[in-house]
C-alpha cells in the first residue's frame, strides 16, 4: 500500500511543476523585444540630442526653453499614428545609410508658441488647432534643419548618418513611414518654452536601428568614455573645433525702425547710424559679441583692430530708434 504522506507529496510537487510550465501570452506583432541594453543606449542618444535641441531652442528664439526625455516605447507603427493628434507638425527625415526614415513631430501648441517668437511676439498668443500655412512651415522648416548637425552628433557614436529633411505633413495618416504592423522606436520629449509645453516624439522603425544597437550597448559607450581614453578625446574634441569654420562680423550700432518706415524707403534714403567715428565696433562670432574692434585699414583694404573684449552693456551699444518724417497730406 502507498504511503498517503508521498501521495500528497507528488500531488504538489506535480502541481508545482505544472504551475512553474504554465503558458505565457505572445504577441506575434512584437516579436523583436527592446532588451535593457538596448533602451540604455537609446536613451543616452537621445538625452544628447535633448541637450542640443534645448540650447538651439533657447538660441534662435531667445526664450527660456527645455527640452528632456519622457519615454521610450517600442510600439507598432499603427499604434503609433492613432495616438498622434491630428493635425499637428511632422517632418520626414531620412537618415542615410539607415533604410527606411524617421518622423519627428511637434505638438501645435510648441509650434506656434516658436513661430510667434520667431516675428518678435511674446509667445503667449492663440494657439489655432489648424494646419500650418506655407510661411508656418518654411519657418519651422529653418528651426528643424538648424537640429539635424544636433542629431547627426547624438547618433554618432551608434551610426554616421546625414540626416535631411524629405517632407512635412499636418495629418498623421498622410506620412507612411512603415507598414502599420512594422515595430518601431518611439522617443518622447517633453519640450518647454516659456511657459507652453508639448510632447514631442521621434519616430525610427526598430528594423534600421537593431543591427546598430546589437553592435554598440549602453555598457560599450560608458567605455568610451573612460579615464584612459579622456585624453584622446579631448584632443580630438580641440582638433575638431580649432577646424570648424565660423563667421567673423564687425558691427555698428544697431539701429531700430519700424516696420511702416522701412516699407517707405526707397532708394536715395539716408537712414543714419549715430555711431561717432571714434566708437569701437562690436566684433561678432557666429553672432556672439566677442571682442571691441577699432576700424582702420591695411593697405588698401578696410580692417579693424582687437581693442579688448566686448562690452554689451555699455549704454552706447543700445539700439538707437530712428523715424521717418510724418507723410504730409496731398491736397485735395
Amino acid at each position: 500500500m502507498s504511503n498517503p504522506a508521498d501521495h500528497v507529496s507528488r500531488q504538489r510537487s506535480s502541481s508545482g511543476r505544472r504551475r512553474r510550465s504554465e503558458p505565457r501570452p505572445f504577441d506575434f506583432r512584437r516579436q523583436s523585444k527592446l532588451s535593457r541594453e538596448h533602451v540604455r543606449t537609446i536613451q543616452i542618444v537621445q538625452e544628447t540630442f535633448a541637450r542640443g535641441f534645448s540650447t538651439l531652442l533657447a538660441s534662435q528664439l531667445r526664450s527660456v526653453t527645455q527640452v528632456m526625455i519622457h519615454s521610450i516605447e517600442q510600439q507598432t507603427y499603427d499604434e503609433y499614428v492613432r495616438d498622434l493628434p491630428n493635425p499637428t507638425l511632422l517632418t520626414l527625415l531620412s537618415l542615410p545609410p539607415l533604410a527606411g526614415a524617421a518622423l519627428f513631430q511637434l505638438p501645435l501648441e510648441v509650434t506656434f508658441c516658436a513661430i510667434e517668437l520667431l516675428l518678435g511676439g511674446s509667445g503667449d498668443g492663440a494657439k489655432p488647432a489648424r494646419p500650418l500655412t506655407e510661411l508656418e512651415l518654411s519657418l519651422m522648416r529653418s528651426i528643424i534643419e538648424s537640429a539635424l548637425p544636433e542629431l547627426r552628433y547624438a547618433l554618432e557614436p551608434v551610426v554616421a548618418t546625414e540626416p535631411k529633411i524629405v517632407s512635412q505633413e499636418s495629418n498623421p495618416q498622410f506620412a507612411q513611414l512603415a507598414a502599420p504592423t512594422d515595430m518601431v522606436i518611439v522617443v518622447a520629449f517633453d519640450v518647454r518654452i516659456e511657459a507652453v509645453s508639448g510632447i514631442a516624439t521621434l519616430c525610427i522603425p526598430f528594423s534600421s536601428l537593431q543591427p546598430h544597437l546589437e553592435a554598440l550597448s549602453a555598457t560599450s559607450l560608458y567605455a568610451s568614455q573612460s579615464v584612459s581614453n579622456a585624453a584622446e578625446n579631448r584632443a580630438q574634441l580641440s582638433y575638431h573645433l580649432s577646424e570648424t569654420p565660423v563667421t567673423v562680423c564687425a558691427e555698428f550700432r544697431p539701429v531700430e525702425m519700424k516696420a511702416s518706415d522701412i516699407l517707405r524707403l526707397v532708394v536715395g534714403d539716408v537712414v543714419p547710424l549715430s555711431h561717432r567715428v571714434d566708437q569701437v565696433l562690436t566684433l561678432t562670432v557666429d553672432g556672439v559679441p566677442t571682442f571691441d574692434a577699432r576700424i582702420g585699414r591695411r593697405n588698401r583694404r578696410m580692417a579693424v583692430q582687437i581693442a579688448g573684449p566686448a562690452d554689451v552693456r555699455a549704454p552706447n551699444r543700445r539700439p538707437i530708434n530712428f523715424s521717418l518724417p510724418p507723410l504730409t497730406p496731398e491736397p485735395g
